[in-house]
């Protein structure tokens, strides 16, 4: 069974999961030439960027979300230059150069009936402007979309052909609800599915 709670966003206490995880990451000493890993000293005591980190990602979630984001699109980039390194060096040309190389491979000509189709899909969206006025935009989103699936297929085959654990965990909500928010179903049910409203 399901149960399902509706509550007001102002209800949700903002926590990260893996804030914890990320603050493991070595960190170096400030401009003051502080013992590593050491933000300040209260009383001879010391604070940690360790501490502080924890704190500002469970307070903050697009801090948190930012930071994570930051993180795997900086995994992804270590990964691509290690497993394809050998090849670009064979290639004589940087890991960047074979990436952008084999995503120009992937990406197709954008056609106009392409064009034409999406503006039609989003014609509500343009404002009265008409598909001579957007037809460029267009073709170029659809190009930038192209090179994002091709960049993406790439990652994925590189992962699928190494021995890749991601121990890296999205952000997450601690969401703390009001006992008397409303709800439908059991209180007992295994799932909690919460809808948030905003009401005007």
């Amino acid at each position: 069974m399901t149960r399902m709670k509706r509550g007001a966003l102002a209800c949700m206490s903002l926590g990260v999961a893996c804030a914890a995880a990320w603050a493991q990451a070595p960190a170096k000493s400030d401009a003051a030439g502080g013992k590593e890993g050491i933000a300040a000293t209260i009383g001879g005591k010391p604070v940690t960027l360790q501490e502080l980190d924890a704190i500002a990602l469970k307070s903050n979630m697009k801090l948190a979300q930012s930071m994570y984001d930051a993180r795997r699109a900086a995994l992804d980039q270590v990964l691509m230059e290690r497993l394809l390194g050998e090849e670009a060096a064979a290639q004589k040309i940087s890991v960047d150069e074979l990436i952008q190389k084999r995503i120009a491979e992937a990406v197709k000509p954008v056609t106009n009936e392409q064009v034409e189709a999406y503006y039609n899909s989003q014609k509500a969206r343009m404002g009265g402007r008409t598909l001579e006025q957007v037809a460029d935009p267009i073709r170029n989103q659809l190009t930038s979309m192209q090179e994002s699936e091709a960049r993406n297929n790439i990652i994925t085959q590189l992962k699928s052909k190494a021995e890749i654990k991601v121990m890296i965990d999205p952000p997450r909500a601690e969401m703390v609800l009001a006992a008397n928010d409303p709800t439908k179903g059991p209180a007992t049910a295994k799932v909690t599915i919460v809808e948030y409203s905003e009401f005007q």
